[in-house]
């Protein structure tokens, strides 16, 4: 005689499949949302730079103040923001500003991310 198995042991196929999906999926938006995290803090990081930079040696120009950026996002790899850079001077205070968009395919749609970045120099 053949004996009945008392309680299943494991997950079915079918489990199984669906967790892996959702992993894979989830490693999906990973691959694309890492590198961005990554851009946007690394544009942060800039700002930090030039703001340590300014307390020491005061940015005087707006010219200066977006050539210094510029010069630190072609450092770190990221010329394609040099365009989006935009710079003020009103009374002495220098307003720097990276404003810039990327995508996120949620493999349903695509969603827009913006990303603006602004410092203040007085």
């Amino acid at each position: 005689m053949m004996s009945l198995p008392a309680k299943q042991r494991g997950a079915s196929a079918i489990v199984t499949i669906i967790i892996l999906a959702l992993l894979a999926y989830g490693v999906y938006l990973g691959i694309q949302y890492v590198p961005q995290a990554i851009e946007s803090r690394s544009v942060e990081s800039i700002f930090s730079t030039i703001e340590q930079e300014h307390k020491m040696e005061p940015i005087r120009s707006e010219g200066e103040a977006k050539a210094k950026l510029v010069k630190m996002l072609q450092v770190n790899e990221l010329n394609d923001l040099t365009k989006k850079v935009s710079v003020k001077q009103i009374a002495g205070t220098i307003t720097l500003k990276v404003k810039y968009e990327r995508e996120l395919n949620l493999g349903y749609k695509t969603k827009p991310m913006p990303y603006e970045k602004t410092l203040v120099l007085r």
